[in-house]
């Protein structure tokens, strides 16, 4: 089998590995029911993932990559440093609602599916593609709060809170989705200009107070 076949056998098990994480989380996805989904056979699947947490880094590796690739362009795309930060997390939300499949096998699983170790047991939490993702937001935030904000904003702290928040309203209303959720970008959009006005407003402050004191 050539390469390039191989690569489309193995990409074929990451997507019936995630159709069925989407649709039954932990519950029924095994390699023999992936090889059933795909069309192969158990003996197959096995060539390419020696047990179920081996697809699964695969699987949210794919997705983590994709996403990551989206959110660079995003990045690249905008000079403006506040616009950028803006762009970058509502361009994120629109990716994992039209990606949503995606999203729950990143950030939605059980936890006992969470613990995925890569082959040489990085967990998939600090294996390079998503670093790589975090690097994205790392840069634009930071250099965000170098041109308006004070010294006292954390990059980090401030990178995590605005992540935090714009994955827990994608995930939030999904899961009590009995109740009267405003929009969902709406009230995103809403968070983030709260958030990077504040901390504008800080940098402002800040800087009166440093030219009061000359």
């Amino acid at each position: 089998m050539s390469p390039e076949a191989k690569a489309q056998v193995r990409a074929a098990f990451v997507a019936a590995g995630r159709r069925l994480l989407a649709t039954k989380n932990s519950e029924g996805y095994s390699l023999r029911a992936v090889a059933a989904a795909a069309g192969y056979s158990p003996g197959t699947i096995y060539q390419y993932f020696s047990d179920q947490r081996d697809l699964l880094f695969a699987i949210r590796e794919q997705d983590m990559l994709e996403a990551t690739i989206e959110l660079e362009r995003i990045a690249e795309a905008e000079p403006d440093t506040e616009t950028r930060v803006r762009k970058l997390l509502l361009g994120a939300m629109r990716y994992w609602l039209d990606h949503f499949d995606h999203f729950e096998t990143l950030f939605a699983l059980a936890p006992s599916m969470q613990i995925v170790r890569s082959g040489d047991g990085v967990a998939f939490g600090r294996s390079a593609v998503v670093e790589r993702a975090y690097a994205v937001f790392e840069r634009a935030v930071g250099a965000f709060l170098q041109e308006h904000a004070t010294p006292d904003i954390g990059c980090k702290a401030a990178v995590d809170c605005l992540l935090a928040a714009v994955h827990g309203m994608i995930w939030f209303p999904h899961a009590t989705r009995t109740m009267d959720w405003t929009k969902t970008e709406p009230m995103i959009g809403m968070v983030i200009d709260a958030v990077l006005t504040s901390w504008k407003r800080a940098g402002t402050g800040g800087k009166r107070e440093g030219a009061g004191g000359k």
